[in-house]
């Protein structure tokens, strides 16, 4: 995978940017991570019933009206 990286550095050709990240451009990009992140986790925990149901059907342990019982 390196030797990939570096392969495509050295056929791209270089040219200096006149630019900078300001600082607002950096938090933005933190917002953006953490906005993500957070939206993946309420994702999950509105559908957490089903996700848990699909895993649990995925490997073969059905949960049955019996195993509701016996939990309570």
């Amino acid at each position: 995978m390196q030797l990939f990286i570096a392969g495509v550095l050295l056929i791209l050709p270089f040219s200096f940017a006149n630019a900078y990240l300001d600082p607002g451009s950096g938090s933005f990009i933190i917002q953006l991570i953490i906005g993500a992140m957070l939206g993946s986790l309420i994702a999950v925990k509105t559908y957490f019933k089903k996700i848990k149901s699909f895993f649990l059907k995925l490997f073969g342990k059905q949960s049955t009206d019996k195993d509701k019982d016996d939990e309570e």
